[in-house]
């Protein structure tokens, strides 16, 4: 998880840190909890349900047009235009907190409470994308790598439990 989604937020920023418009993009809904697993559930099948589920929230599409935002906010911040860096933080936020709520959701799902916890863990890394004191100090791709190692290391648990 957390190597695609340092692949696809540089990647986003590096395309658009020049970039003067917005983007419309939105992440794609991954499907919802449908049920909690039952008492007798069989943990490992669970735990390998729930961590394929996790890899379907976290996807280039789904993290591609945050980091796009992230890059238009840094060209704007850059050109000084408060219009279209306030417009371009609300909607990394927006997107963020859409992807926050579907790993947030998830743990309703999981059965092992180490997974449940390596969920929460995950979706607070996520959630820096959107949190406007944290962004508020990135005024380059330079200083994305602060950034970037802080969701690494939220999203290692996830990493970790989801491995076996």
């Amino acid at each position: 998880m957390r190597r695609l989604l340092t692949v696809a937020i540089l990647a986003a920023l590096v395309s658009t840190s020049a970039a003067c418009s917005q983007s419309d993009e939105s992440p794609k809904p991954a499907a919802s909890p449908t049920s909690s697993p039952s008492p007798t559930v069989d943990l490992k099948a669970n735990t390998r349900a729930v961590c394929d589920k996790a890899e379907k929230i976290v996807t280039e599409d789904t993290v591609k047009p945050i980091g796009t935002q992230i890059g238009l906010m840094i060209a704007a911040r850059q050109q000084k235009n408060k219009a279209a860096e306030t417009q371009a933080v609300d909607k990394a936020k927006e997107l963020t907190d859409a992807l926050v709520k579907q790993a947030r959701d998830l743990k309703a799902e999981a059965a092992d409470p180490k997974l449940q916890t390596a969920l929460d863990k995950a979706a607070d890394g996520l959630a820096l994308f959107g949190a406007a004191d944290y962004l508020a100090k990135i005024n380059s791709i330079d200083d994305m790598d602060k950034l970037l190692a802080d969701i690494r290391a939220a999203s290692a648990d996830l990493d970790t439990t989801c491995a076996v």
